[in-house]
């Protein structure tokens, strides 16, 4: 059958890139991930593009209407097919597989049936705006980051529909040991049709038909893991088996025993997505051995986990820029950069994010002044603003990418002992209790100071790079 679709598939793209071979192809892929891809676009009308079928057509004067019709009856039935077949289709494609293509494996227990599950579950929660059912297996950066997005969604009354999903390849990139992590680069390969729709603003209204693209897919794993638990084929806790509350959503920590089963410590959790242009080849920080002796007594640090809670804090500030509670700062920011943030937000005015995504956070540096270690990341961003009201007003005349410098300090005395497992900016770290949206600068359960160099990584610098 795959054989027959690839026939069909060959004969109607001809036709298709005949018909329409004065249309341009080019555009910024949404989805999930965010970021870039190649594939064919059209705004408004699918894939008229403002052209008609009608008098001489696009094949010349003297064409035969029933030639222009078979074409048309031809894309018909290949978009039928291949949405009948693809949509959210189940990823077993021949060149889907356990290897990278040279003969290395995924390691053990991250296999491509979970990797499938993982890419097509997260298509389906970005569309509805919706996380709780992957929850239990993306970090919390990655959290913050679809969560960020939706709230910017909101405000504009955007859902992106995504329709004809096709998973063309799956690979092994690098694996890596990361502190008490093994960590696992996978690319992937798909292609899809998606559609912007803003009921408040029409003029935002996009479809996009074909759009291929590869990401890169970061899992992370504790090197002790237990090997028997799955997180992506039940909805179940792996500690103690009670079911998962619905409503997970900041904390993914179960009801019955209080785990927090997206700790690596069961499976493989899903912590970061990056598009093909922003991919480097993998964690690359050249002093990550020289780190690792500062932080060897604490077994829960590695790179990729606090590059995770860069990306977490980089959102969140990036929310309170565009309109949410100052409020957040208090949790994770000391008080000069709060007020550097502070500052900056009543400078840029009221807007609103259209688009944003985080390309890419790496620690590139880190030096021990007096008793704190300081962690230097780089981070690069891609947006568009807009001013919300009547009309919509853009700010930003077009996507633009922008670098941002961010330090994340802390104790060096408080990595002799392993950190609490919590989830940074929203528990307690000395309680675990969680934080509440009218938080004090004190936790309101055990009165714990919010910003603790002892125990939490705290922001003590945040600027944009001109």
């Amino acid at each position: 059958m795959k054989k027959v679709f690839s026939e069909l598939n060959k004969t109607y793209i001809a036709l298709i890139a005949i018909c329409f071979l004065s249309y341009q192809q080019t555009f910024a892929r949404a989805g999930g991930g965010g970021g870039h891809s190649s594939g064919g676009h059209s705004s408004g009308g699918g894939f008229s593009g403002g052209g008609h079928f009608g008098g001489g057509g696009f094949i010349g004067g003297g064409s035969s209407p029933i030639i222009i019709i078979l074409i048309v009856i031809g894309i018909i039935v290949y978009f039928y097919l291949k949405n009948k077949t693809n949509l959210f289709n189940d990823g077993n494609d021949d060149s889907a597989g356990d290897s990278n293509g040279s003969g290395q494996s995924l390691p053990e227990g991250l296999d491509s049936e979970k990797i499938q599950t993982a890419f097509l579950s997260i298509q389906e929660a970005w569309q509805n705006k919706d996380l709780k059912k992957v929850r239990k297996w993306i970090s919390d950066g990655v959290y913050q980051r679809f969560n960020a997005q939706f709230a910017m969604m909101n405000k504009l009354g955007q859902v992106n529909k995504l329709s004809s999903i096709r998973i063309n390849s799956i690979h092994l990139s690098k694996a890596d040991v990361d502190g008490n992590y093994q960590t696992a680069d996978v690319s992937i390969s798909f292609t899809m049709d998606d559609e912007f729709i803003s009921d408040k603003y029409h003029s935002f209204n996009q479809k996009f038909r074909g759009d291929s693209a590869k990401e890169y897919w970061t899992f992370i794993k504790r090197q002790d893991a237990q090997t028997d638990k799955n997180l992506y084929d039940n909805n179940n806790c792996p500690n103690c088996g009670a079911p998962f509350d619905i409503n997970m959503g900041e904390i993914s920590r179960c009801g019955g025993c209080g785990t927090l089963t997206n700790n690596a410590s069961y499976d493989w959790v899903l912590s970061e997505i990056t598009q093909e242009d922003d991919y480097s080849g993998g964690n690359n920080f050249s002093r990550r051995y020289e780190l690792q002796e500062l932080t060897k007594n604490d077994s829960l640090f590695s790179v990729q986990r606090i590059e995770d809670v860069a990306s977490n804090i980089f959102m969140q500030v990036m929310e309170v820029m565009s309109g949410e509670s100052d409020k957040i700062l208090t949790r994770f920011s000391d008080e000069e950069t709060t007020s550097s943030i502070l500052k900056n937000k009543k400078e840029a005015g009221d807007f609103v994010f259209d688009r944003l995504y985080l390309n890419n956070v790496d620690l590139v540096d880190f030096n021990a002044t007096g008793e704190r270690l300081n962690l230097n990341f780089s981070l690069n961003a891609t947006y568009q603003r807009v001013q919300a009201g009547q009309k919509l007003t853009l700010i930003d005349s077009e996507m633009i990418t922008e670098s941002y410098r961010m330090v994340l300090s802390k104790n060096i005395k408080a990595l002799q002992t392993a950190e609490k497992e919590t989830v940074f900016s929203y528990e307690c770290a000395k309680c675990g209790a969680p934080y509440s949206d009218t938080t004090n600068d004190v936790c309101q359960y055990c009165s714990a100071p919010l910003i603790d160099f002892n125990r939490n990584w705290v922001l003590t610098y945040f600027n944009k790079i001109n």
